[in-house]
């Protein structure tokens, strides 16, 4: 006698009257019909057959698939996005739940289907269209509020696998693809704590790249930007197990994602981790073309504007993320190499941090022989101990009343982020690395660093100054203009200017301006289309402001135009008169 024979003859009896058919029916174990046949688990459809000539009708069991229930009827907070949460037991033998988009039973339901075969449950292949009917029959008085991405669904934060916070009972992730392994769980929060963050300590750097892991979370509750860091420097320096080790906050190996995408392809993993970390290695190999485009979606937390099937705008994809990047060359050096100039605003939504300490990325080694040998060990402990730091900093956070976005604005009013000679995009990043002290001095709070209270402000600060440092001072945008003057008056200096007191006895090809000498200073005359040229790709009016603030062209006069008239060669000119020596002081700056 067979197992599930045995089994089945000592299941009771069940009893389906023919009143009651057509109807489903799920049984959890093996059953009996009162007619003798012996059902196995599953949805079972109870029917009569058709009448025939002289034939009674008899009863029809129909096996539909596994045991299924449709626990309750889901749908956001916007009155749409219907679902079905289902509860099923797969092959394995285990019970697991799913929020089903309805959407998915549209057609013959073939992704529906797909996506119940992948996560184990076992369907008759010719019982598609009754799986469809059961799902839709079945109208649970249960509602239950769905999430469709990860992060933050009023005071609760969603994971594809939980959901954290106060009633959390009241919300269920939805989603129509099974494959979300980025949220995924492994070792234990004692190990994290004692073999990565740990070794942080001493190390400003690592402190601000867990920090950074820990920041996400906080935009939403701060209402800061998205944004992050890039961190820059050679190779087997150790910027990819910083990035390795911020990403064990939330996730294994496969949380870390490369630079190697589209930019349509990056959008898709920034809305996987909405409200987290965006951890991204190598922007080396990333096309030099789509960087910039990049950098700007991601800052924006905006997808692009798609049409839909019938030509309807769709809706547009929406997250927060804090982004930590690492690479060899700075944002701008790689766009430059796509042929693109990096734009103020997008050095400012991903900061370019020197990863240049005594050991590589770190200053104390905790008894590791070197910083390589430190990296290995932190990047051993990384594939052991993961996603336990961030869903118990959640934990914490999602029950935290307090004012964030007050605690912030204190963060950001110290000295080291406040000083009186900052400029807009200085006191930009100044706020981006308040956030990460924020963040890094809550998860110390919370009891999971076991950093000294003040670590991570400290490192904070020295990640900004290191930011600083790289950058230079004052406006990002001015020194770019002041730059691409200077650099166009030494490429054609000598050969599209001429000594404007030598009139035009010197023929010049595609003439720009000419120059004057006066006290030892070179003054040049430039033509309205030279300067146009030279300052190609900015705003022009935007560009002579900045110009005129360096007292490189003189204030514009009472007509308000900064360009003047000048006889040069017999003839009257409008020019711009470019003082190079302040070029050369103000590009030092």
């Amino acid at each position: 006698m067979e197992p599930e024979e045995a089994e089945a003859q000592h299941d009771p009896t069940t009893v389906v009257p023919e009143s009651d058919r057509p109807c489903f029916r799920v049984y959890d174990g093996w059953s009996v019909t009162d007619s003798g046949r012996k059902l196995k688990p599953g949805v079972w459809l109870h029917t009569m057959s058709a009448p025939k000539r002289n034939c009674e009708p008899v009863p029809v069991d129909s096996w539909i698939c596994g045991p299924l229930y449709v626990e309750a009827q889901t749908f956001d907070g916007t009155g749409n996005s219907f679902g079905r949460l289902l509860r099923f037991k797969n092959t394995a033998g285990r019970w697991r739940t799913w929020a089903m988009p309805m959407e998915l039973l549209r057609g013959d339901g073939t992704d529906l289907r797909g996506e119940l075969l992948a996560m184990g449950l076992s369907i008759d292949p010719n019982g598609r269209f009754h799986l469809a009917r059961y799902l839709q029959e079945r109208d649970p008085k249960r509602k239950v509020r769905c999430a469709l991405q990860v992060g933050w669904c009023g005071a609760v934060f969603v994971l594809p696998d939980a959901v954290i916070g106060p009633d959390a009972t009241s919300v269920v992730f939805q989603s129509g693809e099974r494959g979300h392994e980025e949220h995924g769980q492994g070792g234990t929060l004692d190990g994290w704590r004692g073999e990565i963050a740990a070794r942080a300590v001493g190390n400003p750097l690592f402190i601000v790249g867990l920090s950074a892991a820990f920041a996400g979370p906080m935009l939403a509750r701060c209402n800061a930007e998205s944004g992050g860091l890039h961190f820059v420097g050679d190779s087997s320096t150790g910027k990819t197990t910083l990035l390795e080790a911020a990403a064990s906050v939330w996730g294994g190996a496969n949380y870390r994602r490369s630079w190697r995408a589209t930019g349509n392809g990056i959008e898709g993993v920034a809305i996987l981790v909405n409200d987290c970390l965006l951890a991204l290695d190598e922007i080396s190999e990333c096309d030099p073309r789509e960087v910039g485009n990049i950098v700007y979606a991601l800052g924006n937390g905006r997808g692009k504007q798609r049409a839909s099937r019938s030509g309807a705008a769709r809706a547009v994809s929406r997250w927060q993320a804090f982004i930590v990047s690492t690479g060899e060359r700075t944002i701008a050096t790689t766009m430059a190499e796509g042929g693109h100039r990096s734009k103020a605003g997008q050095s400012v939504r991903l900061l370019d941090i020197p990863a240049a300490r005594q050991h590589g990325c770190f200053d104390v080694l905790h008894d590791q022989p070197s910083g390589a040998a430190l990296s290995d060990a932190i990047k051993r402990a990384a594939v052991t101990h993961y996603g336990r730091a961030g869903r118990a900093y959640l934990e914490r956070l999602a029950h935290d009343p307090r004012d964030f976005a007050a605690t912030l604005e204190v963060i950001k009013g110290l000295a080291d982020f406040n000083r009186q000679d900052f400029e807009g995009q200085d006191k930009r990043a100044a706020g981006r690395f308040a956030l990460l002290a924020l963040a890094g001095e809550l998860a110390t709070e919370y009891g999971l660093t076991g950093w000294p209270e003040g670590d991570a402000i400290k490192a904070a600060v020295i990640g900004f100054k290191a930011w600083r440092s790289l950058r230079g001072r004052g406006n990002d945008e001015r020194r770019q203009i002041l730059e691409r003057v200077s650099n166009f008056i030494e490429r054609h200096g000598d050969g599209r200017f001429s000594n404007a007191d030598a009139g035009n006895e010197i023929p010049v090809r595609e003439r720009v301006g000419w120059w004057r000498d006066s006290q030892g200073s070179r003054l040049y005359l430039f033509t309205a289309d030279g300067m146009r040229e030279a300052l190609k790709g900015f705003d022009f009016n935007r560009a002579l402001d900045e110009l005129e603030a360096c007292a490189v062209i003189p204030k514009a006069g009472a007509n308000g135009k900064r360009s003047k008239l000048e006889r040069i060669g017999g003839r009257t000119v409008r020019v711009y008169e470019v003082q190079a020596d302040a070029l050369g002081s103000s590009h030092g700056d």
